[in-house]
């Protein structure tokens, strides 16, 4: 398989715009690959994912990720794996746009990325409605004090 540079499934979930570059289709299931661009200071809240393991590969920037009580400043070339059943989430602690390439083990997650993207052209998703959507996909929001 061969991706081109700006080829993909384009999705703006919640202001971070991701790029699937290998979806779940084309590896029957097995894994999907995005490409993420996060503004500074953004990401995603704490969540816990109950079906998927993810790699984070440093593309640019740097990023803190947050893990169970765990921190780790990454770095550009850094790779992070983040597996199941543990909370997580990461910042872009720089003040340029940062980029990942995440694989996602198994694939289908990107289904969740879909229902939210269609649900932000229609209005701006409540918490309830994300929340109601994230759990058809296995994953959880959580409350936990991160660094800021």
């Amino acid at each position: 398989m061969h991706v081109i540079k700006d080829e993909g499934k384009k999705w703006n979930i919640l202001g971070m715009k991701i790029i699937g570059k290998i979806l779940s289709n084309e590896t029957n299931g097995k894994y999907s690959v995005i490409v993420t661009e996060t503004q500074p200071k953004g990401g995603p809240p704490m969540h816990i994912h109950t079906n998927e393991d993810e790699l984070f590969y440093i593309l640019k920037g740097n990023y803190e990720f947050y893990f169970g009580d765990k921190s780790i400043k990454a770095k550009q070339g850094d790779l992070i794996h983040l597996p199941k059943g543990i909370p997580h989430s990461f910042k872009n602690t720089d003040s340029i746009l940062g980029i990942t390439m995440n694989t996602i083990t198994p694939g289908g997650f990107e289904g969740f990325f879909d229902d939210i993207a269609n649900l932000s052209k229609r209005s701006k998703p409540t918490k309830l409605k994300i929340d109601s959507i994230a759990s058809i996909y296995g994953v959880k929001f959580v409350k936990k004090k991160m660094n800021n």
